[in-house]
């Protein structure tokens, strides 16, 4: 709990933003221990303005986090601070992380994520375009981060919770704000199915220049960006060019030159963006979606020591030192591996292995 309200406390410190923040918790590891570093300390290691701004903060602030945190235990929120275990480790990655996440609902499911936006007027293709793609992604296991926009984010939502699947919605307000209203049953469904995450604090109003910090992470979150429609000027592409920027993958369909709803989908193509003509073409960029958990086992008998390796490598491509390290001498990995890769399960390319 300290440590939720002390980053709490410093997300409420004017002039302290998360680039900062990031910076801060890599030195100090947590938020307590930055509110407890000497103003010298602060002062040579991040400047005289900085340590100002925290050894000076207004008392006010600890009151402030407290009510918030109260808050979050009346609307059954957690509140996860960037110094957690549970903090989504992709989005910790990027520049500039939220200091603490507002979760309303069950976060998992990470590590096979996709973030699918678009524009709020989709035209038909648009349409086509979720029902048959983003419902094979959802069918297939692939978790569905979108932002509860109204349109395309709308659709990918429902598509991804009427086959059953799992879907994170990110909010551009409050956690206790519902935007638009419309949405609301369908909030209501993604909190109890999947999950609703905001970096906002309780009461928070959707504008303009929340929106943006929105998309931010929405492309954070996941291992790509898949943009169903955009026109050249749109929500869509700021978080494709985010996507971009943090160094994961985007997608997007061809469209028609003549639909003015998706001329961005061209843009992102001869942008380098992946162009997306059937589900099928994910499997040759997503590596989680080549493996399937549920059978795998029983098809290739594998054995306990290849049960294992699977388990480190994850939906990863993980370095042949890092095996080694988890395996700890207890079997011959080299052999093991070596076995999984003439069995197809897994492929190799300069040391890296990943699931086949």
């Amino acid at each position: 709990m300290n440590e939720i309200l002390s980053s709490l406390e410093i997300s409420f410190i004017k002039g302290i933003g998360n680039i900062t923040f990031k910076n801060l918790i890599l030195k100090f590891k947590t938020s307590e221990n930055i509110l407890n570093t000497d103003f010298n300390q602060l002062k040579e290691n991040f400047g005289e303005n900085i340590a100002n701004l925290i050894v000076n903060r207004d008392k006010s602030l600890r009151e402030r986090a407290l009510k918030e945190y109260e808050k979050a235990l009346k609307y059954n929120v957690r509140i996860i601070p960037f110094s957690s275990e549970n903090y989504p480790k992709l989005l910790k990655e990027i520049p500039d992380p939220p200091m603490v996440l507002y979760v309303k609902g069950n976060l998992n499911n990470l590590d096979n994520s996709l973030s699918v936006v678009g524009t709020r007027k989709y035209s038909n293709y648009g349409l086509y375009v979720v029902n048959s793609i983003v419902k094979e992604l959802a069918k297939n296991g692939v978790t569905i981060v979108s932002g509860l926009a109204s349109g395309i984010d709308t659709l990918a939502h429902r598509i991804t919770l009427k086959e059953n699947g799992y879907t994170i919605a990110v909010l551009g307000n409050g956690i206790d704000i519902v935007y638009p209203y419309e949405n609301k049953k369908l909030y209501e469904e993604i909190s109890e199915k999947g999950c609703i995450i905001s970096e906002f604090p309780f009461g928070t109003k959707p504008s303009q220049y929340t929106f943006p910090n929105r998309n931010r992470i929405i492309a954070g979150l996941t291992y790509g960006t898949f943009v169903i429609e955009a026109p050249e000027k749109s929500g869509s592409l700021i978080t494709a060019n985010y996507a971009n920027d943090y160094g994961r993958l985007v997608f997007t369909v061809p469209a028609n030159i003549n639909l003015s709803s998706a001329t961005g989908n061209n843009l992102l193509i001869k942008d380098g963006a992946i162009p997306i003509t059937s589900f099928e073409d994910f499997k040759d960029h997503l590596p989680f979606l080549n493996f399937k958990k549920e059978n795998f086992e029983e098809v290739l008998d594998l054995t306990e020591e290849e049960k294992f390796i699977l388990q480190v490598i994850g939906s990863d491509k993980v370095y042949i030192d890092k095996i080694i390290e988890s395996v700890d001498g207890k079997f011959d990995v080299f052999t093991v591996l070596n076995e999984m890769v003439i069995k197809g399960v897994l492929s190799e390319e300069f040391g890296f292995y990943y699931r086949s």
